[in-house]
């Protein structure tokens, strides 16, 4: 079963407007729901909702800044993972030149 939180504790819980989070919703920084005729939010989306009320709260980033630095965070990660992957693959490379050919004719002094 799917786990949502109302817009109204999510506003309570953080201290501010239901009214700042749905203008949130309408730039599409987060995704509102409407479960039981209640505007939610899903708890796999809450990570994101509370970066953007962190990034807006405590920093005072406005919608626009908070859209480039999420789309910023969303690129260095999937950069990141593609290093991973790059790494995993030279990995499998070098072990398997280093198979071929004896230690000696690495060493290079």
């Amino acid at each position: 079963m799917d786990k949502y939180i109302t817009l109204r504790e999510f506003a309570n819980f953080h201290e501010i407007s239901v009214t700042l989070i749905r203008e949130f919703a309408d730039f599409g920084l987060i995704e509102v729901r409407q479960i039981k005729n209640k505007p939610c939010i899903h708890i796999d989306d809450m990570e994101r909702c509370e970066r953007v009320i962190r990034l807006h709260k405590e920093l005072g980033v406005n919608k626009e800044g908070i859209e480039i630095i999420l789309e910023m965070r969303r690129r260095l990660e999937e950069m990141q993972k593609e290093i991973t992957r790059m790494k995993h693959v030279l990995n499998k490379y070098e072990n398997r030149i280093a198979n071929l050919f004896p230690e000696e004719f690495f060493d290079v002094e």
